[in-house]
């Protein structure tokens, strides 16, 4: 009981340092967005999602490093297509076949993205019960689409 209890202090105290980081100003820039700070951003998330779930610290302890890592991996999957749009929205005289590249890499990214899906839900029914999993399923659509908001403003 001691270690769960250690355990929320330190976790609890860590994405209260988080917070305060991702409060402070970035640096420069560019396009009237601060840049983007992916630990930042992973640590109001887990707290977020720790929050929104209810989720104990035993409960957290497993299934936040499991949703980081389905994160990261969704990440890595449309890296790829990101770079190429990027590439194609900065050159002139853009041709059918480079949209048809990009759509088809879209539609792998997004099949590659759903067999993750599939992977981890079965990873996180060993941890949350399916009424936890589908309020993370929430919390993550709702944190995303907060997140949208605010970097628009």
């Amino acid at each position: 009981m001691k270690k769960v209890k250690v355990f929320v202090v330190c976790f609890s105290a860590l994405i209260i340092f988080a917070l305060q980081l991702s409060a402070q100003e970035h640096g420069h820039k560019h396009d009237g967005r601060k840049p983007f700070d992916r630990e930042a951003f992973t640590a109001k998330r887990n707290a977020y999602i720790t929050e929104q779930v209810g989720l104990t610290a035993t409960e957290a302890s497993v299934f936040i490093p499991l949703d980081n890592e389905l994160l990261q991996k969704k990440f890595d999957v449309g890296r790829e297509c990101h770079r190429l749009e990027r590439e194609l929205k900065k050159k002139d005289g853009k041709t059918e076949e480079e949209y048809d590249k990009l759509l088809k890499c879209r539609e792998e990214v997004k099949e590659k993205r759903d067999k993750l899906d599939k992977e981890y839900l079965e990873k996180f029914k060993k941890v949350l019960s399916a009424e936890q999993i589908v309020k993370y399923q929430s919390a993550d659509r709702a944190f995303f689409d907060e997140f949208v908001r605010d970097r628009k403003k």
